[in-house]
């Protein structure tokens, strides 16, 4: 699933070069929600991947729950996307979870640029 997710921000980032954009603003959503001190250093889409992974990691093991979930609310991940979610293993599921935010954020980015 990681791979899944570092092939979708390499070709979608690639198309319109934001992945700057793409980092500001799940560096944004991240310091927000779960601790502002928290930096984002990407400059490729496979460490953007693994850093969001590693961050994930680190909230779900180092924090409460409701920060996490705060996390999936302020990003806009659908309720039904986590749910459909069957791993039981807590990596493969973060590595899923960590493909829907990067999907969703790009959406965001890719959106403001066009406008």
């Amino acid at each position: 699933m990681i791979e899944e997710a570092v092939l979708y921000i390499e070709q979608k980032v690639g198309e319109y070069n934001l992945l700057g954009e793409l980092v500001k603003q799940v560096e944004k959503d991240f310091r927000m929600t779960v601790d502002p001190s928290i930096e984002i250093v990407a400059d490729t889409p496979s460490k953007l991947v693994y850093e969001v992974y590693n961050q994930l990691h680190k909230i779900v093991t180092q924090t409460s729950v409701s920060k996490f979930s705060s996390l999936l609310y302020r990003i806009d991940i659908a309720e039904a996307d986590i749910k459909a979610i069957k791993s039981v293993d807590i990596e493969d599921y973060l590595k899923q979870v960590t493909f829907l935010i990067l999907k969703r954020e790009y959406q965001k980015v890719y959106i403001r640029s066009t406008l």
